[in-house]
């Protein structure tokens, strides 16, 4: 296995914990230790975890690693969401009037293997699909630095995927979000992009 294969798999791991709550928020992440339980030298874990800093999910300590980020505080959640939901909302407006193949053809990808993990409650794919999912709608759309303003507003969110009902909620929301994006249909896509992306954070 290549090391670019042993790097995104120590940060797919590590971020599915981080997102399903298997760490406590503040706690430290130290390479050594994580390195020996994935059995993989310290170049990969370091790496992850710049990645998942990068990402907000980490957070640097002065002179002694990172740390898990916290979430949101209650009242910012359901702010810091539909903050997300704008700018997803932008980038389908930006997709549906510069349609691509490519676009197309990765998210038909995606939906597919998204699919067969929620109905095999493999949640390592599940959170790695789910994040795939969002992020190919951000980097398609003709604009590189919206996923960097993005990122952080993730990294606040802890996101739901204890009930199999929800997993398979969020496929056929997916799948509604990509087929209205096809078919030219912004406010079908978006209005299944909020129930998507609200859920459970605003009541509304």
């Amino acid at each position: 296995m290549d090391y670019r294969n042993v790097r995104e798999q120590v940060t797919d791991r590590l971020r599915e914990e981080i997102l399903l709550g298997k760490f406590e928020a503040g706690e430290a992440l130290r390479e050594i230790p994580l390195a020996e339980r994935f059995k993989v030298s310290r170049g990969p874990v370091r790496d992850a975890l710049l990645q998942l800093s990068q990402e907000g999910l980490l957070e640097g300590i002065p002179n002694r690693g990172v740390r898990v980020g916290k979430a949101w505080a209650a009242n910012l959640i359901p702010v810091m969401a539909r903050v997300r939901f704008d700018l997803e909302s932008f980038a389908i407006a930006e997709l549906i009037a510069n349609p691509t193949e490519d676009f197309f053809n990765k998210m038909k990808k995606n939906l597919r293997l998204f699919k067969l993990a929620c109905e095999d409650q493999d949640m390592p794919a599940v959170v790695q699909l789910d994040l795939q999912f969002h992020r190919l709608m951000l980097r398609e759309c003709g604009h590189p630095g919206l996923e960097s303003v993005w990122l952080p507003l993730l990294g606040g969110l802890r996101l739901p995927y204890s009930r199999h009902e929800r997993l398979t909620d969020s496929y056929e929301e997916h799948k509604q979000i990509a087929e209205a994006i096809e078919q030219g249909d912004f406010e079908a896509s978006r209005a299944a992009l909020k129930k998507n992306i609200l859920y459970p954070f605003c009541k509304e």
